[in-house]
């Protein structure tokens, strides 16, 4: 072989050699994969009838962006909201226009669902207000 050729083979072996360990440095690196935030809402009557038209919201500190966000969540079925979310902890607030508001603070692990189930609650101020209305 002429010594074009060995300079060649070395360029091919050190190229080989970065992607190799690129490979590698991307394998130890965390995922930054989002998690899932399932929250189950019932209206609290004996046959636990999904609740719809609630708000449910989770604020949270965002690593990647290095910034506090909120993430509203959608209703995917009746009861059941969703938002899919970089890992963290959230405070998850629900509220509906005639029942108590709730809060809870959430893990979102990255590839995981966090889930939170909770019946409505009536408003005792919301129906006292409605009542001294005429």
């Amino acid at each position: 072989m002429n010594t074009r050729s060995f300079r060649y083979l070395g360029v091919l072996v050190l190229l080989l050699g970065f992607l190799t360990s690129g490979k590698a440095d991307n394998a130890a690196r965390p995922s930054e994969k989002d998690g899932t935030l399932v929250v189950l809402v019932t209206w609290g009557d004996v046959n636990n009838t999904p609740a719809t038209d609630v708000y449910v919201e989770a604020y949270g500190f965002v690593r990647k962006d290095d910034s506090w966000k909120s993430f509203p969540l959608k209703l995917s079925h009746p009861g059941r909201y969703e938002a899919s979310l970089p890992s963290g902890v959230y405070d998850v607030f629900v509220s509906e226009a005639t029942s108590t508001p709730r809060c809870r603070r959430l893990l979102v692990a990255a590839g995981h669902a966090g889930y939170w189930t909770l019946k409505l609650e009536h408003d005792d101020v919301y129906l006292d207000e409605s009542r001294a209305t005429p």
